[in-house]
């Protein structure tokens, strides 16, 4: 009786999970017409605008783009690159025009993902984590005056510092205390 009663969990579980995924199916297509739609209707109004000015598109993140020819084309790491791209401007403050914006956006995905480009990817602590490494503030005098002193920031601690307006190695000294 165990297993019989087992074996109809089962197949309601998967009946479950069957109409869960027609469902969201449904729902991907429904949105893939509404797109459709939408494009062609776009594609049936006139342009009122000037070439130029309809086209707002950074020339720098064309260039960006053509440069990672896996932008667009492999979805895990374009939807990667936008949510880093979400955190660099919403979280960080980021300038999106600033060469920091697209040298951080790149080591970010080479580290995200160094099997796609054949390396390591960056420096990464025990934990998985990128870390920030900063220089002692001052030289300290004494016993240990030879030994290297440096304190590890993580991501998030350098997004704290730089939303404060606070100098790395200024928010090192706190960190360190």
């Amino acid at each position: 009786m165990d297993t019989e009663t087992e074996a109809q969990q089962r197949l309601t579980a998967l009946t479950m999970e069957q109409s869960q995924i027609s469902a969201a199916e449904a729902q991907r297509q429904a949105y893939y017409q509404q797109l459709a739609a939408q494009q062609a209707a776009a594609a049936q109004q006139p342009v009122q605008q000037p070439v130029q000015q309809a086209r707002q598109v950074d020339p720098r993140a064309e260039e960006w783009a053509e440069r990672n020819n896996w932008y667009g084309k492999d979805n895990v790491m374009t939807h990667a690159a936008w949510g880093i791209h979400r955190q660099l401007i919403q979280v960080e403050g980021v300038d999106p025009n600033s060469d920091e914006y697209y040298d951080e956006l790149d080591k970010r995905i080479r580290q995200a993902f160094p099997q796609k480009f054949g390396n390591g990817g960056g420096t990464l602590n025990g934990g998985g984590r990128t870390v920030q490494t900063v220089a002692p503030a001052s030289r300290a005098s004494g016993i240990n005056s030879t030994a290297r002193r440096t304190v590890r920031l993580t991501p998030s601690q350098v997004a704290i510092a730089k939303k404060l307006g606070v100098p790395l190695e200024e928010y090192a000294k706190y960190v360190k205390e």
